[in-house]
Parts: C-alpha cells; sequence; structure tokens
C-alpha cells in the first residue's frame, strides 16, 4: 500500500521549503503520493511536476483556497483538476493579484509605523507565488524589527494588529465550481481550526464540498472519528495530509502524517 501526503507548502506560498525539498522529505519518509497545496497558486507543481516523476513520486495537482463563509476564514483544499485549465490560471492570477495588493498596503502601513521594510523583499520571498503574512513576517525578521515569524504576527500583522490589512476570499460555491469545472475535488482543510466547527463542517459538505480533511496535525482523535463519520454517511471522502509550512512553524510536520492510498480513492482515479 502507498501513503500520501495531501496538504503541504513550499516558498510559493507560505512555507519555507523549496518543492524539491518537499518531494525528498516525503519519499525519505515513505510517503509516495504528494500535493503541494500552496494557497492560490500552481508554481510548485509546474517547477518540480518533471523531477517528483523521476523521484517515482504521483504528484497530484493541488491547491487550498482562502474561502469565506458566514462570516469565517474557511480554507478549501482542491485536487485533480486540470493544472492547464484557463478558467482556473485566470481566476487564480486575480487573485494573487489581489494578494500582493494586500502585501503591499501592509508594508505601506508598516513603513508608516517606522518599520522599515522593503515591498521588493517581500515579493522576493513569495518567489513568484502567492504574497502572503508570512513573507512580510519573514521581511521583518531579517530587517531585526522582531526576534521570529510568530513575534510579528502577535504584534504587527496578525488580525487587529497594527498593520493588518484584511484580505479577499473566494466564496465557497464558487470555488466548489470553479474546480468542479476543471475535474477536480474539493476537501475541507483542518476543520477542527473553525470556530463553532461542528456546525459549520455539515454545512459545507452539503454546500457540495467532496470531503474534509481527517488526518491533520490539529484533527484529534475524537473530531477524526466524528468527521469521519459524517462524511461517510454523506458519500464523502476522507483526506489528509502535514500541512507542512517548514521552519514557519515551531514544528515541522511533513512525514508525521500518512494517508494510506485507499482513503484517496476518488482522487486517484481522477489522475489515472
Amino acid at each position: 500500500m502507498r501513503f500520501a501526503d495531501l496538504h503541504t507548502h513550499t516558498y510559493h506560498s507560505d512555507g519555507t521549503r523549496s518543492p524539491r525539498e518537499v518531494i525528498d522529505v516525503a519519499r525519505a519518509h515513505g510517503i509516495e503520493i504528494v500535493s503541494i497545496s500552496d494557497h492560490d497558486n500552481l508554481a510548485a507543481y509546474f517547477e518540480i511536476k518533471s523531477y517528483a516523476d523521476e523521484q517515482k513520486v504521483l504528484l497530484i495537482p493541488g491547491v487550498e483556497l482562502s474561502c469565506a463563509h458566514a462570516g469565517v476564514d474557511v480554507h478549501i483544499l482542491a485536487y485533480a483538476f486540470d493544472p492547464l485549465d484557463e478558467r482556473i490560471e485566470r481566476r487564480l492570477a486575480r487573485f494573487r493579484e489581489t494578494r500582493q495588493t494586500r502585501g503591499r498596503r501592509m508594508v505601506d502601513r508598516l513603513r508608516s509605523l517606522g518599520y522599515r521594510v522593503d515591498s521588493t523583499r517581500v515579493e522576493q520571498l513569495a518567489a513568484g507565488g502567492s504574497v502572503g503574512r508570512p513573507h512580510v513576517a519573514r521581511a521583518l525578521v531579517e530587517a531585526g524589527h522582531v526576534g521570529s515569524v510568530e513575534e510579528a504576527f502577535d504584534t504587527l500583522i496578525g488580525a487587529g494588529k497594527p498593520a493588518y490589512v484584511e484580505k479577499e476570499r473566494f466564496r465557497v460555491d464558487e470555488a466548489i465550481a470553479l474546480i468542479h469545472a476543471a475535474g477536480g475535488l474539493t476537501s475541507i482543510a483542518h476543520p477542527t481550526l473553525y470556530p463553532a466547527h461542528e456546525e459549520i463542517v455539515p454545512v459545507l459538505l452539503d454546500a457540495g464540498i467532496d470531503g474534509v480533511e481527517v488526518l491533520h496535525p490539529e484533527v484529534d482523535e475524537a473530531s477524526r472519528e466524528n468527521y469521519s463519520s459524517i462524511a461517510r454517511f454523506r458519500g464523502k471522502m476522507l483526506t489528509g495530509g502535514s500541512d507542512d509550512h517548514g521552519t514557519v512553524k515551531q514544528v515541522e510536520t511533513l512525514g508525521t502524517i500518512r494517508v494510506p492510498e485507499s482513503y484517496i480513492t476518488p482522487i486517484l482515479d481522477r489522475c489515472s
């Protein structure tokens, strides 16, 4: 049996690993199926697809979409869609533009507060992918204004902090329609991280999302069993992944979640 990790990040969004490192570390942990689910972009997939093939790692097209549901920021994982679909590329390109604008606005706010941060450096840290707050945080660390990414969020760019700028989000129905039109499937990311998640998850599944991420470092055993039952009752799939961000977070999780391939048959069927 093969094992999968369908939730990883690289420096093309808010992680620190290169796409090649993700493949190498996953393979070292016996993981042969990987999806790099960077936020709102597919740069890592196109960068590393041929290398993954050489290493006998099945690389599944993936992306993590930031969505809004009843005022709550919800993340939807998308898998096994056509990565060359022009509708997806156009929509993600527009979304990346809004992220870039948001990053520049945060830098402007920081500079007005006396923190010398350069927008060009922030965009360099994004490596051609989606600009996000972790890139701003890393620029703050590099400039010596804060001691860590966590400190940057806690004091300056977290929600409600002086340099925070609200971000654009997909509508849930828009995200589902976009991915389904390109032949893909969707799953609710890290379900236990949302307020009132016991109410939100069933509503999202009933809205047309195809599955839920039950294997995740932040999903405890009781919640895993609960959401597995809820999903199966509705005929939905189960997914999982480490949500690894490299050194951005205090714990590196790549290799800690190994999803049996039997969980993700609907995704694999679309990749055959």
